[in-house]
């Protein structure tokens, strides 16, 4: 069966097509891909933190909590007693991580000494009576969250 020179340049233009549009419509699937994995990873330096904060917070009165400025560094402060010592956790934010320190109330506060806990955008805290508001400060704007802590001592 022989074909006609128009049949087969019409057939490869028929191909042509086809491939080119398969290539626009996977480069466009991949462009949202990506552009949806970037939001998620900046969604996360917000709610892996806050998260952490949340669950470190249930059962804390209002009253143990403090936000204080160390070494240039806006910080949560969690006052506890364990076996008649008093004791601090410190969070706050460096390098993009959010930090944990804990350390004896008594003792000097080194922010180095601090464990990673999750990548953060910057956080700014307010306590004001049993309610903290954490506010991120991001690139495409601000976040803010609200906690309520339990009113009174444990």
């Amino acid at each position: 069966m022989k074909r006609s020179v128009t049949e087969m340049v019409f057939m490869l233009l028929l191909l042509t097509l086809f491939v080119g549009c398969s290539f626009v419509t996977i480069e466009r699937c991949a462009s949202f891909y990506q552009r949806m994995l970037r939001e998620q990873r900046q969604d996360d330096r917000v709610q892996l933190p806050y998260l952490v904060l949340f669950n470190r917070l249930q059962g804390v009165s209002s009253e143990q909590v403090r936000v204080q400025r160390i070494e240039d560094q806006e910080c949560l402060v969690i006052r506890e007693q364990i076996e008649d010592r008093t004791y601090e956790t410190v969070f706050y934010v460096q390098a993009g991580q959010l930090m944990e320190l804990l350390r004896q109330a008594d003792k000097p506060v080194d922010l180095s000494a601090g464990e990673r806990l999750a990548a953060s955008d910057p956080i700014r805290f307010e306590l004001q009576g049993s309610q903290l508001r954490l506010q991120w400060q991001r690139e495409a704007g601000t976040a803010a969250l609200s906690l309520e802590l339990k009113e009174g001592a444990e």
